[in-house]
């Protein structure tokens, strides 16, 4: 019997398409960083003194992008789950990379305004949002390193592309930059999100991580505690049965106050840097350090969390993350924040995949879109605020001392709420155990 195991080929495990996805996500990831805060301050002084705008007015079309953003995610989550990400992503490209060409030839602020504010709505309410939830659609038992590995296209992007825009506005000018990071969004993710991206593996006759059913019926899992090999094992909750849980009410107000303290390190972090004596090449560099640790740490929490229980890796990850703002209050040499740029990046690359991760293993697949979709709006209004908030802090008091240190206090607050959401009790596979 093994032996015609062997020889038949229908028998044989065949590639996996989720593997696919998974690199289409990577494209996706990488060109999105065009519109995140790295990016974006490579455009911001060539623009505020071609214009002689005040930065304040700069990051207002961002902060306004962001929180509409969040405003939209309320129906595109649900939308992800009922029509895919396939075509919902391609628009968003075509309006994200159109949104950059167009730049290009902006004159006034309002032509800015309008250009940066769709640019960003799209990419922080549909394409992040989409990237947190179509991976864990296709993989239960590798969810874990299927979703880290996804995620290297956003960290490789936060490296890679500040470098070539920065690139080309000194070899030519921003508008150049613009242009050319626009066209780049519709080769590089819209094209082949067209013709490979696909709503979930059952379209494709096909069930999650490739194991069939029938075929793994019997076979010890992998991963302990996780049901790998029998798909409809998986939990499988309503948004209406969530909204009942504590858990994920302990788990949104966790990831809703990371996104206020988060977002303006990665803003701030530069400025503080050079702010303690830090030459501005060392200062960048780190940012690039950080995001290249980031994917390490991506991979590696990621795989653990196939391991070990993703509320216990999410944790530790929370509890690190909070030392890591304390410890950068002592960053005041080049060697320390080089040291300090890899310890965090490996911590907030855990910090991005088990997030997404231990939704889709608390609630399970079927309604993840509209289940983030609740919670995003929040976490973009913090998204907004929080490098706003340190922006003041330090215009009222010369310094990040106080609002890092305070940053640090929200962070592990959030470590408590994380450890005290346990796992809820699966109903809809009791609904279906007993039909």
């Amino acid at each position: 019997m093994q032996a015609d195991a062997q020889s038949n080929p229908k028998v044989k495990r065949r590639f996996y398409y989720g593997w696919v996805i998974v690199v289409i996500m990577v494209l996706v990831g990488f060109t999105q960083s065009a519109e995140t805060h790295p990016v974006l301050s490579v455009f911001l002084k060539p623009m505020t003194d071609e214009f002689h705008w005040s930065r304040t007015v700069f990051t207002g079309a961002i902060t306004v992008g962001t929180l509409v953003g969040g405003a939209i995610a309320l129906i595109v989550g649900p939308n992800i789950d009922r029509f895919g990400p396939r075509w919902i992503l391609v628009i968003a490209f075509a309006f994200l990379g159109a949104s950059l060409v167009l730049t290009a030839f902006v004159h006034n602020l309002w032509q800015f305004y309008v250009l940066q504010v769709v640019g960003r709505t799209v990419t922080m309410g549909v394409i992040a949002l989409a990237g947190s939830v179509v991976i864990p659609k296709w993989f239960i038992a590798q969810r874990g390193r299927a979703v880290a590995l996804s995620g290297l296209g956003g960290r490789f992007g936060n490296a890679i592309t500040p470098l070539y825009v920065q690139f080309l506005v000194s070899a030519g000018n921003w508008r150049i930059a613009a242009a050319m990071t626009g066209v780049l969004t519709w080769v590089v993710s819209m094209v082949p999100a067209a013709i490979f991206l696909r709503r979930r593996p059952e379209d494709m006759g096909l069930h999650p991580d490739g194991v069939d059913p029938d075929e793994g019926a019997g076979k010890p899992s992998s991963n302990p505690g996780r049901p790998a090999s029998k798909p409809k094992d998986e939990p499988s909750f309503t948004v209406r049965q969530v909204l009942r849980e504590p858990s994920f009410y302990l788990l949104a107000t966790a990831l809703s106050l990371l996104f206020i303290a988060a977002p303006a390190l990665n803003l701030h972090q530069i400025p503080y840097m050079t702010d303690k004596g830090i030459s501005n090449v060392v200062a960048v560099a780190s940012v690039a350090i950080l995001s290249v640790f980031a994917g390490i740490g991506s991979l590696a929490f990621g795989f653990m969390a196939e391991r070990i229980p993703v509320r216990l890796a999410l944790t530790g990850t929370f509890f690190l993350t909070a030392i890591g703002f304390l410890l950068l209050l002592a960053v005041k040499s080049p060697g320390q924040a080089i040291l300090w740029s890899a310890f965090y990046g490996l911590v907030s690359g855990g910090m991005g995949t088990l997030q997404q991760v231990i939704m889709a293993d608390y609630y399970g697949r079927e309604s993840l879109g509209a289940i983030r979709g609740i919670v995003w709006p929040t976490q973009m209004v913090f998204n907004a605020f929080g490098p706003f908030v340190a922006a003041l802090a330090y215009d009222a008091t010369g310094n990040y001392v106080a609002i890092f240190a305070i940053f640090a206090a929200l962070v592990f607050g959030s470590t408590v709420l994380v450890f005290f959401a346990k796992p809820p009790k699966n109903r809809a596979v009791r609904e279906i155990a007993s039909a």
